[in-house]
């Protein structure tokens, strides 16, 4: 004997069959009509309308047989459920799957049966079946004839549940009346498929008006007092619950009032009921007026918001911190830059592990002033990168306690290199422009005063000669001013830049044309290449003009007498770059890390023999820089070096190019 199979639905096929309430109910008319018919129009013994349980198949109805169960381990039903179409077994006796059957070598004796699966919502919970004594088969016909028997049933459990969902349905009612009632929450009711409403006058009273003045009410009555911006939503939220993907609509949205502003509402309902066919019949919900809620939130919202917006896009460092064990929590982007670490990297690490031991003191320091006024700070300290090196930070912090009353630290940590650099930066400005100062001031002085006195007489050539030198060393300190009111205007971003497309090879000659005299006295010829290059460049013509001439006259003072400074152009599809190329000694390794530093110098003798503040290439950098361009350079020692500067070029498809 073999027995039946478990389905692999048979979990949802079981709560198919619960959800029927039909498993050891009383008999009922409508389905012993049934197996009377199948039981006459058959000629066989038994008809049976089998629900297949968790371990026995009952009968719901019965004809021809007394007994009320069987064991499903020994059910023909059970292998029937397992089918798409109707189960036939024309003589039992002779199929080696139930010859040794109980049901068989013993009362009802079956031989032949024949059973069509019942289904409810798609899961087969049981049959309709025929049984007899005697070997029997059945043609297409009355194979047909079953399955419309069995279709009856189906429609009959159909009908019951659909008489279940409207008690349910009077039940909820009832209930949610009682609710309504106590909340003063307005009401709706819609037949979809008709298009009429019903609404309570909570409803109309949300929107200034009564119930009278906004019949007839139907569907359209709703959309005309809905906030065209809010319809294609509450479509949406309607459809998604309709096809069943979610419990209930749910939306919220705004409705005109009877003076004429929005108010905001939460619309909340769900199917009561579908028709024959399927399609949504009834579904009724309420509407509660949220405006004051809605405000709340918006207002809630847009300061979350800014406190956000504040958090991401400081430029001080902000970080949160657990009280007790100092572990990272949150921190903005400002806070990550320096470390080298990434957001992940960097909450995985204790406090200690970025902070040096040696500022354990100050720490306990912190903490006192954390455990007796909330507060610390501000002071500095050293924090550690991911590469070991330090920078200096300026801290400030309070103490704060969540909405669980767990203490936090909410920290301000400020990165101060760059002040520190400043600071450093100031002494070396201070030194440099007093001993360049001084010589030009004391040679214009010595000039002038010999002049002025009459110590060399009224012979105009001496006086002309002091006065050619005055000219000189004014000239010299004028340089050395301008590159520093330059740098300082650079870096407090109050220099100003006129970008635009300007041709490249005319303001390239134009610099020639202004560099050239300052050529003559090293003997330098400056030459030109631009092999019929014809391109725009976004750059402010005086700026560039004054990055070309600092990289000119670089190379010219650093060029051997009888040698040439050549400028060349490299033309790329978006950009397009300026080679500064000289034949002087290059630059050293140890420099060139150095090379675009504020105040940096190969050889310090270079400032006394050559001139200049070191100034020159750091403001050349950021010139270009601030021109949405780049600077790089390459030398050798002894074999002269390139400087190369890229701009953006104008597109070709541009109008202009």
């Amino acid at each position: 004997m073999k027995s039946p199979e478990i389905p692999n639905n048979e979990s949802t096929r079981l709560n198919a069959l619960q959800s029927t309430g039909l498993l050891f109910s009383e008999k009922e008319e409508r389905f012993d009509r049934i197996t009377r018919i199948a039981q006459r129009m058959f000629d066989v013994d038994i008809a049976l309308l089998s629900l297949v349980a968790d371990d026995i198949q009952w009968f719901k109805s019965r004809q021809g047989l007394d007994a009320t169960q069987t064991d499903r381990n020994i059910s023909f039903c059970g292998h029937t459920i397992l089918q798409d179409d109707i189960f036939v077994i024309p003589d039992a006796s002779r199929d080696a799957r139930f010859a040794d059957n109980p049901l068989v070598t013993d009362a009802p004796n079956i031989r032949f049966y024949a059973g069509a699966p019942v289904r409810v919502d798609g899961s087969k919970i049981g049959t309709l079946c025929l049984i007899h004594p005697e070997a029997k088969t059945l043609s297409s016909e009355s194979l047909q004839m079953l399955r419309d028997l069995a279709d009856l049933v189906e429609l009959e459990l159909r009908q019951i549940k659909i008489k279940q969902q409207l008690q349910r349905a009077e039940l909820a009612e009832q209930r949610l009346a009682s609710v309504i009632y106590g909340t003063n929450t307005g009401t709706w009711e819609w037949n979809v498929q008709a298009g009429s409403t019903v609404i309570n006058e909570r409803w109309a009273d949300i929107i200034g008006y009564t119930v009278e003045e906004l019949l007839p009410t139907n569907i359209d009555t709703w959309k005309k007092l809905t906030h065209p911006d809010d319809l294609e939503k509450t479509y949406q939220a309607l459809s998604a619950h309709f096809e069943g993907d979610t419990e209930f609509y749910d939306t919220t949205y705004r409705m005109r009032h009877k003076l004429g502003h929005w108010v905001w509402v939460q619309d909340r309902g769900r199917l009561l009921s579908r028709s024959a066919d399927g399609q949504p019949l009834v579904i009724s919900g309420t509407h509660t007026d949220v405006s004051a809620q809605i405000k709340s939130q918006q207002a809630l919202h847009t300061s979350e918001a800014r406190l956000r917006g504040l958090f991401e896009l400081s430029p001080f460092g902000i970080a949160l911190n657990d009280y007790d064990t100092g572990a990272f929590i949150e921190l903005n982007p400002a806070m990550l830059a320096p470390t080298g670490y990434s957001q992940e990297e960097f909450t995985r690490l204790s406090y200690w592990q970025i902070t040096p031991e040696e500022y354990a003191p100050q720490e306990e320091e912190q903490l006192l002033s954390m455990q007796q006024t909330g507060r610390y700070g501000p002071y500095e300290k050293e924090y550690m990168r991911k590469d070991g090196s330090r920078y200096p930070v300026l801290l400030n912090g309070m103490v704060v306690h969540d909405a669980d009353g767990k203490k936090l630290i909410w920290s301000i940590i400020e990165d101060i290199s760059e002040r520190k650099r400043m600071d450093r930066m100031k002494n070396e400005f201070v030194s440099t422009v007093s001993h360049e100062l001084r010589t030009p001031l004391t040679a214009i002085r010595g000039a002038l005063t010999l002049i002025s006195s009459g110590t060399l007489g009224a012979v105009p050539e001496p006086a002309a000669e002091m006065v050619s030198v005055a000219e000189r060393n004014s000239q010299r300190l004028l340089t050395l001013i301008n590159d520093l009111l330059d740098m300082e205007k650079l870096l407090v971003g109050k220099m100003p830049f006129n970008l635009q497309w300007q041709a490249l090879i005319p303001l390239i000659r134009n610099t020639l044309k202004q560099n050239q005299p300052y050529a003559e006295p090293y003997q330098v010829s400056l030459n030109f290449t631009d092999n019929g290059h014809d391109v725009d460049v976004m750059v402010d013509p005086v700026r560039f003009e004054q990055v070309m001439a600092n990289l000119l006259s670089n190379a010219i003072k650093f060029s051997p007498a009888g040698t040439e400074v050549l400028i060349s152009l490299e033309v790329a599809a978006e950009s397009v770059c300026i080679i500064v190329s000289d034949q002087g000694p290059g630059i050293p390794d140890e420099f060139r890390t150095r090379i675009f530093h504020k105040f940096s110098q190969a050889d310090s003798s270079d400032s006394r023999q050559r001139g200049g503040t070191g100034l020159g290439l750091a403001i050349t950098r950021e010139l270009v820089e601030k021109m949405n361009g780049q600077i790089d350079f390459r030398s050798a020692p002894g074999s002269g070096t390139q400087f190369m500067v890229e701009f953006p070029s104008r597109p070709s498809n541009e109008p202009g190019a």
